[in-house]
């Protein structure tokens, strides 16, 4: 596969090539100069949305954990059996 550098200095990658690696619109790819002359593109990972969450104890979150969150959030239930009731049919 061949690509042409325009005047601005930018690149086509072709259709393939972005299918094969999920590349996108607003994609971030890292750009290396890599070994006899090539240039080496890599796919920088995109962080998940649960990524954001990380270290908020360090930052003075109240619970060191999401269970400890959960279980200090957890409404008390009455020990007993619980019967979902049917839905009505229309």
């Amino acid at each position: 596969m061949q690509t042409t550098v325009t005047s601005k200095g930018q690149l086509t990658l072709p259709h393939e090539v972005r299918r094969a690696l999920g590349i996108d619109v607003g994609t971030v790819l890292d750009v290396e100069i890599g070994p006899e002359g090539s240039v080496v593109l890599r796919k920088q990972a995109q962080p998940g949305f649960f990524d954001q969450f990380v270290g908020l104890k360090a930052r003075g979150a109240p619970f060191a954990s999401g269970d400890e969150a959960r279980e200090a959030l957890r409404v008390a239930e009455p020990p007993g059996e619980y019967r979902v009731k049917p839905r009505r049919r229309r």
